[in-house]
């Protein structure tokens, strides 16, 4: 195959009526009037993050496919995107290093209770974590930044010190400091000092009071994440009763009748057994000629990942959807009517997505997509990750087509 690089030298709560689409049958409903337009975003920098010394992507638009080698840093970069929009809330960088399983757990000989903290080492570039130490993620088209930094406790101001090198935390010995870079905060409060062990721990156990505090972002921009295993059923719970409370149940089932033309509604148990044994059970749907409801799991992997995007479509309206492998569990044959969903209810509910692939069905699925409905394709790009580079090699529709018309890799 030939080379891509060869080939390309250049570079709040709202009212929603129930819309019929019939290019989509999947397509979430249109609000009837759209909430606050975030600014999206044109372009990422990094700087130490990660596996990342210095790395950029650009020319960005509203629907992103991020492609690449196996550990060429895709899933760090929506990770990346997810701190920006979220200007480095604590809760993020703690989610972040669960789903990696970058938790360190302690016992307490006295009490035998169980302690976790997450290791921010991971965080920084080489895995360097100590006095000096930086990364920085931001964007130039006024969506701002943060700098994640580590202090010497001679460095956090005197006022600060108590709670952050205090009693409660002995072994804590270095202040992480996660600063909010040209980020519109008018609150004065654009620094935030958590204590850190030598070797990168931060604890999970602070205070509430002082957990409040780590708290970024203004809340008028959601943020979904969708991981490899999908949403949780707890997750999923919660998201359902708003869709129920908006009245747009009828169009996630109508983006699940994607993999199952027949099926007519969804529906949570509320048992405790269903809550407390069944993780990913609880959830059951109903079809066409049958009074009975069978079980969500019982159509396969793919209904779930698809159930998963559908709610995340409608809860992250006026936001972002960010989202790693899309095609998991996923067969070829719908992807195309997959990317339809996600990029017309992106466009309908003013949505930015970004989102992660291994496959070059799901390649192809979307320019194919982009010859079909080139009014959609005037909204995505293709985003190549090499780490081998500064910067990724971004293709617009026109270019995503003749990359798979001619069988250009680009993963």
């Amino acid at each position: 195959m030939s080379s891509l690089l060869g080939y390309i030298t250049s570079k709040a709560h709202v009212t929603y009526l129930t819309k019929k689409t019939t290019d989509c049958p999947g397509a979430l409903p249109i609000p009837v009037h759209q909430p606050r337009a975030p600014k999206m975003i044109k372009n990422v920098h990094l700087d130490g993050y990660r596996s990342f010394d210095s790395y950029q992507l650009s020319d960005l638009s509203r629907v992103n496919l991020l492609v690449g080698l196996n550990n060429s840093g895709k899933t760090s970069l929506l990770e990346s995107i997810h701190l920006l929009a979220c200007n480095g809330d604590f809760r993020v960088f703690t989610r972040i290093a669960w789903q990696r399983g970058e938790i360190a757990f302690e016992v307490d000989q006295e009490d035998a209770r169980w302690s976790g903290y997450p290791d921010m080492s991971h965080f920084f570039y080489g895995h360097a974590f100590a006095a000096g130490s930086e990364f920085k993620i931001r964007s130039e088209n006024g969506t701002g930044g943060i700098c994640v930094r580590v202090l010497d406790p001679l460095e956090v101001p005197e006022k600060q010190r108590p709670p952050v090198f205090g009693d409660r935390f002995p072994r804590f010995n270095l202040g992480l400091m996660v600063e909010r870079i040209d980020s519109g905060d008018q609150s004065g409060e654009n620094q935030t000092i958590l204590p850190a062990t030598g070797d990168g721990l931060i604890p999970l156990d602070i205070p509430g009071r002082y957990r409040r505090m780590t708290r970024g972002g203004d809340g008028n921009a959601p943020v979904q994440f969708i991981a490899t295993d999908s949403l949780d059923r707890a997750s999923m719970s919660e998201m359902w009763d708003r869709v129920i409370t908006e009245g747009r149940e009828k169009a996630v089932v109508n983006a699940l009748r994607i993999i199952e033309p027949k099926l007519t509604n969804i529906a949570f148990l509320t048992s405790d057994r269903a809550l407390r044994q069944e993780p990913r059970g609880g959830i059951v749907v109903g079809c066409e000629g049958s009074q009975r409801r069978y079980p969500l799991g019982s159509y396969g992997e793919g209904m779930r990942r698809l159930f998963a995007l559908a709610l995340s479509l409608t809860q992250a309206s006026g936001g972002l959807l960010l989202v790693d492998e899309i095609d998991t569990g996923l067969h070829y044959s719908v992807l195309e009517d997959v990317w339809h969903l996600v990029v017309q209810s992106a466009i309908d509910n003013n949505v930015q997505v970004f989102v992660t692939t291994h496959s070059l069905d799901c390649i192809r699925a979307l320019a194919n997509l982009c010859v079909r409905h080139p009014d959609l394709g005037d909204e995505v790009s293709l985003q190549k990750i090499d780490r081998e580079l500064r910067e990724s090699v971004a293709l617009n529709a026109e270019r995503i087509v003749i990359a798979a018309e001619q069988d250009i890799e680009v993963r």
